[in-house]
């Protein structure tokens, strides 16, 4: 008897749990996949987003509905979330979803309007609405056109008609990075500066500075800096002919901070080098560049440090003296010829060249007195 008993409630679980696999697999399905555009874009503009506009709307994803059992009614809803915090949602028209209907569509297809393969059934993006999103994101998305930098969530749900119940397909995240600069720090000084920094070495260290987020997941096919240096030679009339040239050194890399030579480079001879980097990213629109300002230096001669040093500094000051006195500066200059300039100095200070048009740039639109100026050199 308790054998029977045993078998009996044996069975009636088995049953049970068939009947639960059944009705779950009878559920409608949704698989949802967005666009490798979409997906591996570091930038992202709001425009792409446009459900209503004809034809303005990317390829951003597709949805796959399998429905196994009988028909039922609701819509589908799109939501958008950053870092957990809501920010848009885009509902469809209410649809019937037949029995055995399979289809997969994208939201192109949705923004136009699609018919379902058995029932006929239309659906398209019917309503789309912001949730409340911070001011200061709804402040940098009219700005820019852009969605700030954060990660975002989509997730695709089927909302039964008349009812509570819902199905979501498995969310999908990005990491949008929304880089908007890059810029030189050193060698150099910008290109058009009368005065260059000079090195007296041929393994300078070249140092940039980006707002790229290379601490959070992001997805390059290569490292995304990409360095040229340049060197000016007699003909060269421009830095834009410079530019048109064959580079010096042509390399991407992927940290700010890269020591020259790296291996198989050609060393930096004496001369006039201009140097930039460019970030090279996946957006929604394609694969775009953003420049960095071109900055420029003279390499010279190590061994030639203290002659050169001295005839440098000489000449910038004569230089000053001419721009600060007119031809009483061109007097003094010339009574100067046969001196070594070996310092300068501003209030017992001693400072560069450099150093010395800064305070005079400092000076502009005011007027001052100059009391005394000690050259001391050797003869």
């Amino acid at each position: 008897m308790e054998f029977h008993k045993l078998r009996m409630m044996t069975l009636v679980i088995l049953l049970v749990s068939v009947f639960l696999i059944c009705s779950s697999s009878a559920q409608p399905q949704i698989e949802f996949q967005l666009a490798p555009s979409l997906e591996l874009a570091q930038i992202v503009y709001v425009s792409d987003f446009d459900f209503y506009r004809q034809g303005a709307t990317k390829f951003l994803f597709q949805l796959t509905i399998t429905n196994n059992q009988n028909p039922v009614t609701g819509y589908l809803r799109f939501e958008i979330f950053r870092d957990d915090d809501p920010i848009a949602e885009t509902r469809s028209n209410v649809f019937s979803l037949l029995a055995n209907e399979f289809f997969t569509v994208t939201n192109i297809e949705l923004n136009a309007g699609y018919r379902t393969p058995i029932g006929n059934q239309p659906i398209r993006f019917d309503e789309t609405n912001t949730t409340n999103p911070s001011s200061e994101f709804e402040d940098e998305v009219l700005t820019s056109g852009k969605l700030p930098r954060g990660t975002y969530r989509f997730v695709v749900s089927f909302h039964f008609n008349n009812d509570q119940d819902q199905l979501s397909a498995p969310p999908v995240s990005i990491y949008v990075n929304n880089p908007s600069y890059i810029r030189p720090i050193t060698p150099g000084t910008i290109a058009g500066d009368p005065y260059l920094e000079i090195l007296y070495t041929q393994f300078p260290t070249f140092q940039f500075e980006t707002d790229l987020d290379l601490n959070n997941p992001f997805f390059f096919d290569q490292p995304p800096f990409h360095v040229q240096i340049f060197k000016q030679l007699d003909q060269h009339a421009s830095v834009d002919e410079v530019l048109t040239t064959q580079p010096h050194y042509d390399a991407y890399i992927s940290d700010v901070v890269f020591p020259y030579p790296p291996a198989a480079a050609q060393p930096l001879d004496p001369g006039v080098y201009f140097w930039r980097i460019q970030l090279e990213f996946l957006t929604t629109n394609g694969q775009e560049v953003i420049e960095s300002p071109v900055y420029a230096f003279r390499v010279e001669d190590p061994s030639t440090l203290g002659e050169i040093n001295d005839e440098g500094m000489k000449s910038e000051v004569m230089r000053i003296l001419e721009d600060l006195l007119g031809n009483q500066g061109k007097q003094i200059s010339e009574q100067l010829n046969d001196y070594d300039l070996t310092d300068i100095r501003v209030n017992g200070e001693s400072i560069t060249t450099k150093r010395l048009y800064e305070i005079i740039d400092s000076y502009q639109g005011e007027e001052r007195v100059i009391n005394d100026i000690i050259l001391k050199g050797t003869q």
